[in-house]
């Protein structure tokens, strides 16, 4: 019987374990937007209604930074109780002696404690924004009106909905890229989370005295990751330059990461190399995978965001805004089942829609 060419643990294994941590950001992402909206819709058919929301932006606040203390609280267990987990899942992979033979409790912490200070870092952007779409949809919905063509209600649902699609409820991360806050969780989740699966991997290995992975040929290959596609890397450096089977280890597995090997949403398995067993060869070039892969992870955003819009003008009642926006929502998983099926991608409905 031929023995099974091992294979090493997928980075996207580790997404698997942060369902509860994600779960609980994404129901705090729409609770910030829903609170925004309930308190405009509160006396909207009275006198005076733009004058007294011009003074609640305070207790706005207080609201909002009662969901994020909520998430300080349960942050820091649930993400190290993750990325535990996450880094066994890379153990078990690598195993071939039936126990695990390296603990880094260490590691674990300190990727922990990154991602959480990741998370911890976004909320007074987050809550400056929001803060910033209800004093701007008052103002606006407020102009609106003078049109005399339109209803409060209504104007306000609209001039939500238009912040909202403009972007306005995003903040700026330390490079001035926007996010969404389900978004920015469910980026640093998964590259933290892939981290500590693959380095469990490679921690195992070098216990257990196995030193060179090969980098597999994953048909989603990016820019910065395609270039190691079926290179031997060292995990310790000590087999770098060495010739292994006819193939050359070309680097450590440390230089790679560096170069943008494992990037967020990286889906390279770095491969046990076993001589005589493992195959060698020269990877298969599949430009178009990772473009549509990052095509069907644009319309989950879209999904998610038309959702969370559609959440927040369901505050504001049965108007013009919030129908149009549930036939968006349905034309949005039309046009995701159809990309779906041309291009062979998994959908994943899980990841089309905020946590209920």
């Amino acid at each position: 019987m031929t023995a099974a060419v091992p294979l090493g643990a997928s980075p996207a294994d580790g997404a698997t374990v942060l369902k509860t941590l994600l779960d609980v950001w994404d129901v705090a992402a729409e609770r910030m937007i829903i609170t925004v909206a309930r308190r405009l819709a509160r006396g909207i058919t009275q006198d005076g209604w733009a004058e007294r929301k011009a003074r609640e932006v305070l207790g706005l606040r207080d609201e909002l930074r009662a969901i994020t203390t909520r998430l300080d609280i349960s942050a820091p267990d649930l993400a190290e109780q993750a990325l535990a987990e996450a880094y066994t899942i890379g153990q078990r992979t690598a195993d071939t002696l039936g126990r695990p033979l390296q603990s880094r409790p260490e590691l674990v912490d300190a990727l922990a404690r990154r991602f959480v200070g990741q998370l911890v870092g976004a909320h007074l952007p987050v809550i400056r924004a929001h803060e910033d779409l209800f004093q701007r949809t008052v103002r606006d919905a407020e102009l609106l009106m003078q049109t005399g063509t339109i209803v409060r209600r209504d104007a306000v649902a609209q001039v939500v909905d238009r912040l909202l699609a403009q972007g306005k409820d995003r903040f700026p991360d330390a490079a001035g890229r926007e996010w969404h806050l389900d978004t920015y969780a469910r980026m640093a989740g998964r590259t933290v989370a892939g981290q500590a699966v693959v380095q469990g991997q490679l921690d195992q290995m070098v216990a257990e005295g196995r030193d060179v992975v090969k980098v597999s040929d994953s048909p989603r290959e990016c820019r910065l990751c395609e270039p190691w596609e079926s290179k031997l890397l060292s995990i310790t450096g000590t087999s770098t330059g060495q010739e292994l089977g006819g193939h050359r280890v070309v680097a450590t597995v440390a230089a790679a990461r560096a170069a943008g090997l494992w990037h967020p949403n990286c889906t390279h398995r770095a491969d046990p190399f076993v001589p005589g067993l493992t195959v060698v060869k020269a990877a298969d070039a599949n430009p178009d995978g990772y473009k549509q892969q990052q095509q069907l992870r644009a319309l989950e955003r879209r999904a998610r965001e038309l959702k969370r819009r559609e959440a927040a003008a369901a505050e504001l009642g049965d108007t013009p805004t919030a129908r149009k926006l549930r036939a968006d929502i349905r034309a949005n998983s039309a046009a995701i089942r159809q990309h779906a099926e041309d291009t062979g991608q998994n959908r994943r409905r899980d990841r089309e829609r905020p946590v209920a």
